[in-house]
């Protein structure tokens, strides 16, 4: 298996997460920045194409590859080599468009605890 390309589709986009939920340890609910990618892959004589993502956790400074969609002729071994083929081809670039990055696009997560008076 190889990686032939990766092109970044749009710029990194900063996901935030109130205290509370940070507090939790739990990496689906930590602070991230994340950057969708789209990449070409040889499997065999094959040249297909897929889409990921790349995220960094701001807390545990851990990045991590995400891919969207099944790939045809890649089984669960296969995956884990591929995503870590993708993170070393794109981590550089990733952490470079962040630095760069001069207008920074963030989402913001909400906590959803009740209100003193329907809480019982």
């Amino acid at each position: 298996m190889k990686i032939s390309s990766i092109s970044f589709k749009e710029p990194p986009v900063s996901h935030e997460f109130p205290p509370l939920y940070e507090g939790l340890g739990l990496p689906e609910v930590s602070s991230f920045i994340q950057q969708r990618f789209e990449f070409a892959y040889t499997l065999g004589e094959v040249e297909r194409i897929g889409h990921g993502s790349i995220r960094f956790y701001k807390r545990q400074g851990d990045f991590e590859v995400h891919i969207s969609d099944k790939l045809p002729g890649v089984g669960p071994i296969k995956l884990r080599e591929l995503k870590g083929l993708l993170l070393e081809e794109a981590k550089t670039a990733f952490i470079e468009n962040i630095e760069s990055e001069p207008e920074k696009r963030k989402v913001y997560y909400a906590e959803f605890r009740r209100t003193g008076k329907d809480a019982e």
